[in-house]
């Protein structure tokens, strides 16, 4: 093999080095375990531990928002420990817990992670959203922009008029009990829990 070849496989393998070098231990995991696509709901457990801590800083396989936080955070105080009566970590094990927080009366009385998880780590929300969303309906309702709970979602997003959604109360939207067909089957590429996560917005 010529010597000008043998130079350039050790210039790339030397750039690989640096760079990998230079990575996080998430993003070296995420090397490791890498999606081939993007559904989410079919990587492997592997793909998603690596995966989930990492989306802000992979848009080719998920498109996401980074919320800063405000200028006023208010810290959680620290409140007396508690002992809970099992084995913690053989349930964190077993659930695949990234972290358990217990917060009583406004303090943190047990905080413990897993998966390699630190609490300086970062995870996506998914459904965390939903507690954002209860809380901005709150906020749209003591501002006059929702007049009641009770009123039906389609009297504030017309396009759902005629739809499946159209006598739905935004109160059941928000505790989930629309009654609207939907199969949330994680495993089946038909169901519309998969297709909705396919689904490109107009």
């Amino acid at each position: 093999m010529p010597k000008w070849i043998i130079g350039i496989i050790a210039f790339v393998i030397g750039i690989a080095v640096v760079v990998y070098s230079s990575l996080d231990n998430d993003m070296r995991r995420l090397l490791k375990a890498l999606p081939t696509d993007t559904n989410v709901l079919f990587w492997s457990i592997e793909q998603r531990d690596a995966a989930f801590r990492t989306m802000d800083r992979v848009t080719f396989l998920a498109k996401s928002n980074l919320i800063e936080a405000g200028d006023k955070v208010r810290k959680l105080p620290i409140g007396k420990s508690i002992k809970l009566d099992m084995d913690i970590d053989l349930y964190m094990q077993n659930q695949r817990s990234a972290g358990i927080v217990i917060l009583h009366n406004g303090q943190v009385r047990f905080e413990q992670y897993g998966l390699e998880f630190t609490d300086t780590g970062r995870w996506t929300s998914f459904s965390v959203a939903k507690s954002f969303t209860s809380t901005l309906v709150g906020i749209a309702i003591k501002d006059g922009y929702i007049k009641s709970i009770d009123d039906m979602v389609s009297d504030y997003i017309t396009d759902l008029k005629g739809s499946a959604y159209d006598d739905v109360s935004v109160a059941q939207l928000l505790t989930m009990t629309s009654g609207v067909k939907w199969n949330e089957d994680y495993e089946d590429p038909n169901s519309d829990v998969a297709l909705f996560n396919q689904h490109v917005a107009n």
